[in-house]
């Protein structure tokens, strides 16, 4: 018969319980064909000793296929001077005389073999790196709680906290039953003095929103929250209608 196909010397190599009988037996008394199946060995130690995977078939096919014209090239020219295979030992699959070098079409079929382990023929494992280990965030630290309630009736109306966490202050802020009159909702800070207030900003719709503010501005006093509805008017002043309110304790 002619000589074994790529696929079953790859496959012997492999230790593939399907190749046939007759490949097996022309293996065993073809010194070039065992030649050939000792380079696959030799590639395959180099890729590792673990269970692989089939490279995509694209990369397969064209690593073949160029392997196959450079072995009908070989074939019609005069064989060069031997160049022994390098890196990894050979293991002989069956008794032959003292072994000469490797023909180059050899040795370039093993660096194949190498390059389709290292491309697709990845460790049943998984071949994608582990996820980095989740980086626990920086502890917050609760600053002051307020129950958020209407000013005329104590009705609630949400609940508003102060956080710190790392060198930033953050007021949120969670309302409720606000009504539905025209204007936009501001939210404030005022001092526990009553005579001083700042605008931190405005509630988006939902009316649920996350202000950062000073690192100091709560110690400073400004612990009441505050939210009014203000007209678009361009007035940046506290319009005096006051939808919720609540200190920060």
């Amino acid at each position: 018969m002619s000589h074994a196909e790529l696929d079953d010397l790859a496959g012997i190599a492999l230790h593939d319980d399907d190749v046939p009988a007759d490949v097996q037996a022309h293996i065993d008394s073809c010194q070039r064909c065992s030649e050939a199946v000792a380079a696959f060995v030799a590639a395959r130690a180099l890729a590792g000793a673990g269970p692989l995977v089939d490279a995509p078939a694209h990369v397969r096919d064209e690593v073949l296929a160029g392997l196959r014209g450079s072995r009908d090239t070989a074939a019609a020219e005069a064989p060069p001077a031997p160049i022994p295979l390098p890196v990894a030992p050979v293991v002989p699959l069956a008794a032959t005389s003292t072994r000469r070098g490797v023909a180059p079409w050899l040795a370039g079929l093993a660096a194949a073999v190498a390059l389709l382990a290292g491309l697709g023929i990845g460790r049943l494992t998984g071949g994608a790196d582990p996820a980095p280990e989740a980086v626990d965030p920086t502890p917050e630290t609760v600053v002051g709680v307020a129950d958020l309630t209407a000013l005329d009736s104590d009705a609630p109306r949400g609940v508003a906290d102060a956080v710190e966490q790392g060198d930033t202050m953050t007021v949120r802020v969670s309302a409720e039953e606000l009504g539905d009159d025209a204007g936009v909702h501001e939210v404030w800070l005022i001092n526990v003095d009553g005579k001083r207030m700042v605008s931190i900003g405005l509630l988006p719709s939902g009316d649920k929103g996350q202000f950062e503010v000073p690192m100091d501005l709560i110690e400073k006093g400004y612990r009441i929250v505050d939210i009014s509805i203000e007209p678009d008017d361009g007035d940046p002043a506290h319009s005096g209608v006051s939808l919720a309110r609540g200190e920060l304790a």
